[in-house]
């Protein structure tokens, strides 16, 4: 399978899975130059949540997703917590430094963006993880403007949701502005060029074939209009890229 040039991928060299199942274990290497995509003022709390963010490409994700938030945030004329989205989002996927290779593995099988059976119980599981690393880290970390109580559950109401669109687009009362923007900009990581190309490896997809369906999946898997638009600007992208 050919991929950019540009992308490094590497694959776990203590894996216990089975050869047959180690492709859902390649991960792109973390690098400094990552770092430069996160705001300055939430480099410091990023870099202390890093050991936390180690497994599935989510340093490197983590990073990459907040180089949209204010990209995101300009197309929302009402109010927004921008470092509640912010914290959120450095903490989302945290759980997954509790997973096993395995699990990590079957939420991975699948070849769009619509989970199987398989795919849910770990996704899930994550999400809960999540969110009881970043009660610890928000109880603990020494921030220079402590955050409100109120601020706490709604960074954590954020991480616990954030992999559930349907729940966050469907709920009778609407969601908080920032657990919206989380889910979005958490999304967008699957169109980007990382991502899509370290994806059609992992998943075990061809390029064309994932594009339509990623394509496919789109309207389902964001919640806001912006966040819509923005995932369909880099599709156009990758469509470049695949031609």
């Amino acid at each position: 399978m050919v991929i950019p040039a540009d992308i490094t991928l590497l694959e776990p060299t203590n894996s216990s899975l089975p050869e047959e199942q180690r492709h859902f274990l390649i991960y792109i290497p973390w690098d400094e130059k990552y770092l430069e995509k996160v705001p300055e003022e939430f480099r410091e709390f990023l870099v202390a949540v890093l050991p936390f963010l180690r497994a599935r490409t989510t340093d490197v994700h983590t990073a990459i997703s907040m180089s949209n938030l204010d990209v995101l945030l300009a197309k929302f004329s009402e109010a927004v917590n921008r470092r509640v989205v912010a914290l959120a989002l450095i903490l989302h996927d945290s759980g997954w430094s509790q997973m096993t290779e395995e699990e990590i593995a079957h939420s991975l099988g699948v070849t769009g963006l619509e989970l199987t059976v398989t795919a849910l119980a770990p996704k899930e599981k994550h999400a809960i993880e999540s969110e009881k690393i970043a009660r610890e880290v928000l109880a603990n970390y020494a921030f220079d403007l402590p955050l409100t109580n109120e601020e706490i559950e709604l960074i954590c109401k954020a991480v616990r949701y954030h992999d559930k669109p349907e729940v966050v687009a469907g709920a009778e009362v609407p969601m908080p502005i920032e657990v919206q923007l989380l889910v979005d900009l958490d999304h967008l990581w699957s169109f980007t060029h990382e991502n899509f190309w370290q994806d059609t490896v992992r998943k075990g997809v061809e390029a064309a074939e994932y594009l339509k369906n990623l394509e496919r999946d789109l309207d389902t898997y964001f919640v806001t209009e912006a966040g819509k638009q923005k995932a369909r600007e880099l599709l156009a992208d990758r469509a470049a890229e695949v031609r």
